[in-house]
């Protein structure tokens, strides 16, 4: 765990001095909801009712769109998290802070008095296109394979990138090709192809709530808010300037505490807002020097008066960055609490920071869960090399398990060709023609063991069971890469194996508060139709 997610977690540590304690029992958990409740902004009916049906377009289900319009109630309060839009919804790191998110909602709605929705803010105004275009999932033989689109994008928000058809169709049959040809995996390609139309964040949205199913998860899209936010932007530019010194002063005390500060790197004119000059336009980042502004550095063409007009008027022009998101966030929904992963609670942070140099209020942060999934043959595998769950997280690859037997057999035919030219030395002796012909037998039996030799010996380990490809497919489905599994890999890599249920089942069982890393068994189904790889 990282010292925030950890301070969080046991309520020790230095990170608690730049971030709420959270509550540890029933009635301290109440005293905080309704301390959000009375200073969080009121969701217009309105708002509620155009994100109930946009739970609909998503197929999100019933239980999410009766939450969204619940979020117009005066008892109502929220448990957000959210993250960028991502290839077929992005990596396990994605639901997980879904999980902890619907967790939480669910411990908190036992409590008597509030209703708690869980919201996922889908930041698909987020341009970073790169990012966003990629999916890893374990393929046929066992192997971490990294899929991408092959399209490029300028700039523009996820939800303005238009996917063309062929481009989606060929990543899906590049899915199905890595796949295990089986009805799970059919099903897979079934949930997950791109309908017409549909832009790049909307189909990681539709990906997103199809894992979860009708969990009572509210997607939140930014486009959605976008007509109640223009007075929201108009604010943030006019406070720039605090923003700013807060983030900076804040960030200095978390370096001097030994913490990470990721936003210590502010531009001297930076403001929390990005700006279009057509709305489906590139994001230009906003610095203001006084009246001058600035868009991505070059002379704006407008003073800052007119661009607090312009934003008032016209919010489709403006988005959030980083900072700028979470204050639209939670100038707009009742928030009692955000669930963030490691780097994005560091950030929050200096953010709480600037919140309070501004009197806005600010919510609990917590971790996300953390979670590997590991399935009964990998377990096997690692058992085979003495190895456990572990130490493969931290990278510890034992070496494989020896075949005496084996080796000692091996080394025999090492001797007896050995013995091979030795028997031949007589006649190699007479020189010539005789004498070249036998070195070039000799070099070509050599050869031909030498090539024949790793053959050979893997196909006695894979008969024995203790073969190095297992271990290989276990490193490769617990750190993909090289890498924490819930940083790259897709859920619906497990689902084309396992099916959706027990992925289901595994996510509903993660727990932001658990001062642990979960570790997610998944048996493997007799009844399957995935060949042995």
């Amino acid at each position: 765990m990282g010292a925030f997610a950890h301070a969080l977690r046991t309520g020790q540590g230095t990170p608690l001095r730049f971030l709420e304690t959270p509550p540890t029992d029933a009635a301290a958990w109440t005293a905080r909801i309704e301390r959000a409740s009375a200073s969080a902004p009121r969701v217009p009916t309105e708002l509620a009712e155009a994100l109930a049906i946009r739970q609909r377009i998503l197929g999100a289900g019933a239980r999410a769109e009766a939450g969204a319009r619940a979020l117009a109630g005066r008892s109502a309060v929220a448990v957000v998290t959210g993250q960028q839009a991502g290839l077929l919804g992005g990596p396990l790191l994605t639901f997980h802070k879904a999980a902890g998110a619907l967790a939480l909602a669910r411990r908190l709605s036992a409590l008597r008095g509030h209703t708690v929705v869980p919201v996922f803010w889908l930041a698909a105004e987020d341009h970073d296109f790169d990012e966003a275009n990629r999916a890893l999932v374990i393929d046929r033989g066992g192997e971490a394979r990294a899929l991408r689109l092959a399209h490029d994008a300028d700039g523009r928000s996820l939800n303005h990138v238009a996917v063309p058809a062929e481009t989606s169709d060929a990543f899906c049959e590049m899915l199905a090709a890595a796949l295990p040809d089986t009805a799970r995996a059919r099903e897979v390609l079934a949930q997950t192809a791109r309908a017409p139309d549909e832009d790049l964040a909307t189909w990681a949205a539709r990906c997103l709530v199809a894992v979860f199913g009708d969990s009572g998860l509210v997607i939140l899209e930014p486009h959605v808010l976008t007509p109640w936010v223009g007075a929201s932007y108009a604010w943030l530019l006019d406070h720039a300037e605090p923003i700013r010194a807060a983030i900076r002063t804040s960030g200095e005390a978390l370096t001097a505490a030994g913490l990470p500060a990721p936003l210590a790197q502010l531009e001297d004119d930076a403001t929390p807002l990005f700006y279009r000059h057509e709305v489906d336009g590139p994001r230009l980042r906003i610095g203001v020097d006084g009246q001058q502004v600035t868009l991505r550095g070059e002379p704006a063409g407008f003073d800052r008066a007119a661009l607090h007009a312009k934003l008032e008027a016209d919010p489709a022009h403006g988005s959030g960055n980083v900072v700028g998101r979470v204050f639209v966030q939670n100038m707009h929904l009742p928030v009692v609490a955000y669930v963030a992963g490691p780097t994005e609670i560091a950030y929050l942070a200096q953010v709480r920071a600037a919140h309070a140099a501004v009197g806005v209020s600010f919510p609990l942060a917590l971790p996300r869960p953390e979670a590997t999934w590991i399935d009964a043959k990998t377990s096997a595998a690692l058992a085979a090399f003495g190895a456990s769950p572990g130490a493969a997280l931290r990278g510890e690859e034992p070496e494989p398990v020896r075949d005496e037997a084996l080796e000692v057999t091996l080394a025999a035919v090492e001797a007896r060709l050995a013995d091979l030219e030795a028997t031949t030395e007589s006649l190699r002796a007479r020189g010539g023609s005789g004498r070249a012909a036998l070195e070039r037998a000799s070099a070509r039996v050599r050869q031909a063991w030498a090539k024949a030799l790793p053959t050979v010996r893997a196909a006695f380990e894979r008969d024995a069971g203790v073969g190095r490809a297992r271990l290989v497919r276990a490193f490769a489905l617990l750190r993909p890469h090289g890498r924490g599994q819930d940083r790259l890999l897709s859920p619906w890599s497990l689902a084309a194996r396992h099916g959706l249920a027990p992925i289901r089942a595994g996510l509903e069982n993660l727990d932001p508060l658990t001062p642990a890393h979960h570790l997610v068994h998944l048996e493997d189904d007799p009844s399957t139709e995935e060949p042995d790889a």
